[in-house]
């Protein structure tokens, strides 16, 4: 009864269960960064497409800028190879089960069509796209293990018998004592092919292994059988041109431009030219790289470019053995020059595009780029300038380039914030190629400009921590996802030009010393290549090394007002970064160390020391520099144990800095070099327990206490297990007094860790600065939020007129919550919920996310409200993350609602009213035994989700908003492309 009198008198102010799903709608959208298991590439070049196969059966396709498609082979088949139908948008796949899928481009969508295989193509051994003037007449021809090539018309997916082995091949006329030589050395070598095989098929020394079509006459082909015959066969009277039995094994063939020269590659690491007219080579077999043993050169290609007159040779693989045969390298070679383009991950294919005649016929004789697929990233190069530099992605980055160990999102950039990144961004990839991307699909759809001021969706920031120490900014307001700009924080240490100390270098200067960018002057690529052999150049961005663990970041803070990004490391160290629109004098690093607790009490091994500050001068031009405190010194903050940051926090309008760490927290004055408050949360057992002096008594007498908390725990935990859970929230509250939830009993915590492995309950989870009524309700005052991992939260409001550093922060509140939970986040709203707005003055409450509850608490007196929610207690997961935002109506574009997610620890998102608290509905995101994805998961907002997939080197991105992003969709909505 006094429930119904409560509800009755105070409404809840809650919407209608059927008005819910009007404002909510959870749409999985789109994929950022690159896939994993990388399989095959394809690339249409009357289109402008480009196709991405995988081994867990995903299948890509991209165009220009933000143009791209998305589909899977059935049953998620593993994809072998992928072959394009020039001009008609028809993606032939191959998969491992030796099934044909056809995929066709239609506006934003792919069609599907499985072929039918029939049984006498037994098994495939290679393919090829015949394309021919006319389009619609392309042809898939495939190679079989009989020696039998057939066809598949891509329009109509039937098949037809092209050659058969023995018709054509076997039965064609020695007319010369040669050729009858040449035919029985054939013989001779699948006798001997089949003699030492484990397979004994007839059909084993047979196979076709290659076909390529003539690039002038479509009807003429090269075939390679077994290895050892090249055949140059004609379609059109079904006749052997001529053949050729080569005995290094002939792992690749390519046409010259020409039509009438083709090139071979072998096992061995040896090239061979040779004359469609001639049964003897051009010239002579040579190693490029000998004459010591080399690895096998697996493809091979001949191109020519407006930058290189002569013919360029490419090829992968063919490094000495011994000395470099663990090398992932690409080889291009002219007359006078050599590359060796040198990878991160093996090298799946390459394809080279071509310039267009007419917009329909391919110019090989003026290539545009070189496109290189990896296992784990992709690399474009630009062949129309002589110093081959590279084109910058628009989309399929690497993020995974180093482990990503830290991810925020930012929304709502303010409009002068975004245009000094966007200026910074092309002052620090001015070295990448300035020529235009060469896929170009979908091109005269574009969208709008991305720094539109008109449209805040726009301006949203994907920002990554990485293991290497690298901050990196992505623009995630379109549909690719866009690489802005690199912060690399191991600038500021020791050790990354060492051979340079006292010198003053720029920034640029030292990514180039480290490898980070490539050099714009040519001379000097030219001059390193002839001094170095093989002549390696490292291209790509991926490296799954680290040279020390320390540099990782840990945590990010970014300030969306002024674009202030705090970094924290795991050596216990903090960078504080400005946006500057000038470039910088020679800065020198000075270090402030900061104790939290007493380091000669507390265990810290070798790995936790602190790294050592830059000695030598470093200029950084416009853009983000280090926070400067003279006119040629930058700030450093060290903690004192150098453990590594939990919590980062900022206060720009007056040089505030906090940070968190296992063992306290620190607020420092930045522009004074002065310390406000240094807390060590420590109990003297804690102190005993983490100090390196521990004995094995002390350790068996903590196990056992272990082991005796854990059974009290069970005692005390309720004997009823069975509970129900409540997913749309009541509009009547009679119906939920009838179905309320059976609550599981809240058990306090201990005041000591159980698992030795958790983080200690004085472990700073979280800092916040807010400026809110906290002192009273007349005016607001800026505060700084601690929450701890023992559920203890501290409320400092920071005083105008201090005399001492010590007076400034001001110990206002102190919260024991009963349950002890760690604390995950706080939000300080109006009472509807609405995110606080300088100036404006009203009735408001601190929204406190531990792992278990919800709670709110009226501000300035810190009382708890009625509005809370036990979350572990009624849904038996854990809070990890948690989110206030504000979702518009798909019916009615005036009506908003404000409301607050939660992902927890099971992959699980929940939805409450951000007014009263209450529960509106549930479902998963994602398994809840994808760890990751749970941990990188971050809300923006606007409505949307992001996490990791598995393998972490793509961003799944969702939507949660029923009211769909217009900045989110395909420019191809509704179109007729292609146009055939």
């Amino acid at each position: 009864m006094l429930r119904f009198i409560r509800n009755h008198l105070y409404p809840s102010g809650d919407f209608k269960t059927a008005d819910i799903h009007d404002f909510f709608e959870y749409t999985p959208s789109l994929r950022h960064g690159f896939p994993q298991l990388v399989s095959s590439l394809a690339h249409d070049y009357i289109l402008g497409l480009l196709a991405l196969g995988t081994n867990d059966g995903q299948v890509r396709i991209f165009g220009a800028e933000n143009v791209e498609w998305r589909s899977a082979t059935p049953r998620n088949t593993p994809v072998s190879h992928m072959y394009f139908a020039a001009g008609l948008g028809t993606l032939i796949v191959l998969c491992s089960d030796q099934s044909f899928h056809k995929f066709q481009v239609k506006g934003d969508a792919v069609e599907r069509t499985t072929v039918t295989t029939e049984n006498r193509l037994k098994r495939i051994t290679c393919c090829e796209m015949q394309n021919v003037h006319d389009p619609s007449n392309s042809c898939l021809l495939i190679g079989t293990i009989t020696g039998n090539i057939f066809g598949l018309y891509a329009a109509s997916l039937e098949f037809s018998e092209v050659i058969l082995y023995e018709e054509a091949i076997m039965k064609s006329r020695c007319t010369t004592v040669v050729e009858i030589l040449q035919f029985l050395k054939f013989r001779y070598y699948c006798i001997y092919y089949r003699a030492f095989s484990v397979n004994t098929s007839k059909d084993v020394g047979r196979s076709a292994n290659q076909i390529m079509i003539n690039p002038v006459d479509t009807k003429k082909l090269l075939i390679v059988f077994n290895t050892h015959l090249v055949v140059h066969y004609n379609l059109s009277n079904n006749e052997v041109l001529q053949h050729w039995i080569i005995e290094p094994i002939v792992t690749s063939v390519a046409w010259n431009i020409d039509g009438e020269q083709f090139m071979c590659s072998h096992n061995d690491g040896s090239l061979s030219m040779w004359k469609t007219e001639h049964l003897e080579p051009v010239d002579s077999t040579y190693i490029p790289f000998g004459p010591f043993p080399c690895t096998s050169i697996n493809k091979v290609q001949l191109f020519y470019s407006s930058s290189h007159s002569l013919p360029v040779k490419l090829f992968t693989g063919g490094m000495p053995r011994a000395s470099y045969g663990d090398r992932y390298t690409l080889t291009a070679m002219t007359e006078g020059k050599m590359v060796v383009f040198d990878f991160g991950s093996p090298v799946v294919d390459f394809v080279v595009v071509p310039a267009l005649h007419n917009q329909k016929y391919a110019d090989y004789k003026n290539c545009l780029a070189l496109v290189v697929l990896c296992e784990q990233e992709l690399v474009c190069i630009d062949l129309t300038d002589t110093s081959w530099p590279l084109l910058n992605l628009p989309y399929l980055q690497p993020i995974h380039s180093s482990q990503i160990t830290s991810v925020i999102h930012c929304s709502n950039i303010e409009e002068h914030v975004w245009k000094a990144l966007i200026k910074a961004s092309e002052i620090q990839n001015k070295s990448s190629s300035k020529s235009k991307w060469p896929i170009h699909a979908g091109e005269e759809a574009q969208m709008p400009a991305l720094c539109a001021a008109t449209n805040a969706e726009k301006r949203q920031l994907l920002i990554t921590g990485h293991e290497d120490g690298t901050v990196k900014f992505w623009s995630t307001g379109c549909v690719t996802l866009r690489y802005l700009l690199k912060i690399d924080t191991t600038k500021e240490f020791e050790g990354c030009f060492s051979s340079d100390i006292g010198n003053v270098k720029t920034e640029f200067e030292s990514l180039d010393s480290c490898g980070g960018v490539l050099s714009d002057k040519s001379s000097d690529e030219d001059s390193n290549e002839l001094t170095d052999w093989p002549p390696f150049r490292k291209v790509g961005t991926y490296d799954p090394f680290c040279d020390d663990s320390r540099l990782a970041i840990q945590k990010i803070y970014f300030d969306s007002a002024s674009g202030q990004l705090v970094v924290g490391g795991r050596a216990g160290h903090v960078i504080v970064y400005d946006l500057d629109d000038e470039s910088s004098a020679a800065l020198t690093v000075t270090r402030t160390q900061y104790e939290v607790g007493n380091a000669s009490a507390l265990s810290t091994n070798s790995a936790q020391q602190a790294l050592p500050p830059r000695r030598s001068s470093l200029t950084y031009p416009l853009g983000y520099q280090p926070l400067k405190i003279s006119q040629n010194q930058s700030c450093l903050v060290q903690l004192q144990p150098s453990v590594a940051v939990t919590a980062v926090a900022s206060l720009q309008s007056r040089n505030l800095l906090a940070v968190g760490c296992e063992y306290g927290f620190v607020v420092c004055d930045l522009k004074n070099q002065a310390t406000l408050i240094s807390s060590c949360l420590l109990n003297s057992n804690d102190m005993m327990d983490m100090s390196g002096d521990v004995s094995a008594l002390a350790r068996f007498k903590s196990m056992k206490k272990s082991i005796r908390q854990s059974f009290r725990r069970k005692k005390k935990s309720t004997q009823d297990g069975t509970y129900q859970t409540e997913t749309i929230c009541a509009g009547n509250n009679d119906d939920f007094d009838e179905f309320r939830p059976v609550e599981r009993q809240v058990v306090s915590r201990t005041e000591t860790q159980v698992n030795s492995t958790d983080p200690p309950l004085s472990c700073v989870r979280v800092l916040r600065f807010f400026n809110t009524n906290i002192l009273s309700t007349a005016s607001r005052t800026d505060s700084l939020w601690i929450g701890t991992n023992g559920g203890i939260i501290f409320a400092y409001a920071i005083s105008d007129d201090a005399l001492k550093p010590e007076d400034v922060c001001v110990l206002v509140k102190e919260v024991h919550l009963q349950h002890r939970a760690p604390v995950i986040d706080f939000t300080c709203a109006t009472i509807d919920g609405s995110q606080l707005i300088k100036g404006l003055t009203g009735t408001e409450r601190v929204i406190i996310y531990t792992e278990e509850q919800i709670k709110t608490f009226a501000l300035p007196t810190m009382k708890p409200t009625r509005f809370r929610y036990k979350f572990t207690s009624l849904e038996g997961s854990r809070i990890r993350k948690a989110q206030l935002l504000t979702l518009r109506s798909i019916t009615n574009r005036k009506l908003y609602e404000k409301f607050i997610v939660v992902i927890t620890n099971q992959g699980e998102l929940f939805l409450f009213s951000a007014h009263t608290i209450k529960h509106c509905l549930k479902m998963n995101f994602t398994k809840a035994c994808d760890v990751e994805g749970i941990a990188s998961a971050v809300l923006s907002g606007n409505g949307e989700i992001f996490f990791l997939r598995p393998g972490a080197s793509e961003f799944q991105r969702a939507s949660l908003a029923a009211m769909q992003h217009n900045n989110l969709v395909s420019p191809l909505k509704d179109s007729e492309f292609p146009r055939i």
